[in-house]
């Protein structure tokens, strides 16, 4: 069985195919380290410029209206120097502390600035969020900043509280480990999704090439099917090795990060004008929870691909079948539809795996069951039955892989 392990590891990892995949993926990874990281411009970053133009535009406009007679002003001038009030001393906090280099005090600051201008702005027609939330005619922008707003104050929350050391770089997630966490809530699971299911779309078929030599290994099929899988998970691995050397090289630009940094998780359940809308998680569970839930879609999708192999033996039918699977969500996907389907019973639900563990798909969907352990037990579930059905199928001689 080794002498067959051996085998279809130099043919795995001698494919062209498979060279020019990881080829690839490292191009990618390059490309976006060198240009797309550096020029990355947060929605919410720290602007000094922009914090001192909001608070000295609102300082005037209280200098002004100080010592005026207020009778008989609009009810929305009175209501703007209630607010202005209320902001001012904060944004003018938040300055010295930036002129001082007190990251600790910014956050401090920052978080309450969050807390108080999403309290002000919800639902608010007199106050708008950033007007970078409404582009691309989102129509649900108001809600996404929202989100977003609350977000930022429990992560400010959080620093403020920090043991470790905090920088601009942190506070804006520039960190090789915050960058890490921003691409798992965005398209990198369905890139490396793709990719396994790329690199695993032939490895039955390749062994037409070979019939002769294969013939010679003295293993039954099932068991040949295994190592198939044991294999193309090897293969899977191997496609973090670009990533870890581009986040090495984000990290020597920006920082690392710390494993402690806060990861908030959205919290259905929680009083957001009370407590917020976030429960807090550490960076590092998040990272391990996400990979976790990735690393099982690799053993669910490179399955469905041996599954398929047997039972088509053809390379598109393997390729459809796996695209089916990754992009099934997209067949469902709208906003709120978790309020009327139950669709955190749908294994797709849970393709992208960064936003399952921050649950903002929960959010996303209005539906409040979608859960890492769910989704676990879900994919493990379909992962157990594919094989089981492979291995039934394996034993039967109509399906032979070499005939």
């Amino acid at each position: 069985m080794f002498s067959y392990f051996k085998f279809e590891f130099k043919q795995f990892f001698t494919n062209k195919k498979n060279i020019a995949i990881y080829f690839l993926l490292a191009f990618a990874t390059f490309f976006y380290v060198f240009k797309i990281a550096p020029t990355y411009n947060p929605i919410e970053n720290v602007d000094y410029d922009e914090i001192e133009a909001r608070y000295l535009t609102r300082q005037e406009f209280l200098d002004h209206m100080e010592g005026q007679d207020l009778i008989g002003l609009h009810p929305s001038v009175f209501y703007a120097i209630e607010i202005f009030k209320q902001i001012n001393p904060i944004d003018k906090g938040r300055l010295d502390a930036l002129d001082e280099g007190n990251f600790k005090k910014y956050a401090d600051l920052t978080s309450e600035w969050y807390f108080l201008t999403n309290s002000i702005t919800y639902r608010n027609e007199a106050f708008s969020y950033n007007s970078r939330y409404f582009t691309k005619n989102n129509k649900h922008a108001e809600d996404d900043a929202f989100y977003a707003y609350l977000d930022h104050a429990v992560r400010y929350d959080a620093y403020s509280k920090a043991d470790y050391e905090l920088s601009l770089e942190v506070f804006e997630q520039r960190t090789a480990l915050q960058t890490f966490e921003r691409l798992l809530n965005g398209v990198l699971p369905i890139i490396l999704i793709v990719c396994v299911l790329l690199l695993s779309i032939d490895i039955v078929k390749k062994d037409q090439r070979h019939p002769s030599i294969l013939k010679g290994f003295p293993i039954s099929d099932w068991k040949k099917l295994l190592v198939k899988m044991f294999v193309a998970l090897l293969g899977s691995v191997v496609l973090f090795v670009p990533l870890i050397v581009g986040f090495f090289i984000i990290g020597l630009q920006s920082g690392f990060g710390n494993f402690n940094l806060p990861s908030p998780m959205y919290a259905a359940h929680l009083d957001w004008r009370k407590d917020g809308k976030f429960e807090m998680m550490t960076l590092g569970t998040f990272l391990v929870q996400s990979l976790t839930l990735l690393f099982t879609w690799f053993i669910v999708i490179i399955n469905v691909v041996l599954l398929c192999s047997i039972i088509f033996r053809n390379e598109m039918v393997n390729f459809a079948v796996g695209l089916l699977l990754i992009f099934g969500e997209n067949f469902y996907a709208s906003r709120y539809v978790g309020y009327f389907w139950d669709i955190q019973n749908y294994p797709t639900s849970y393709i992208q795996v960064g936003q399952i563990i921050s649950k903002r798909r929960n959010f996303y969907y209005m539906n409040n069951d979608l859960d890492f352990t769910l989704g676990l037990q879900l994919l493990f579930g379909l992962a157990g039955v594919v094989i089981f059905l492979m291995i039934l199928i394996a034993l039967n001689r109509r399906y032979k892989l070499i005939k």
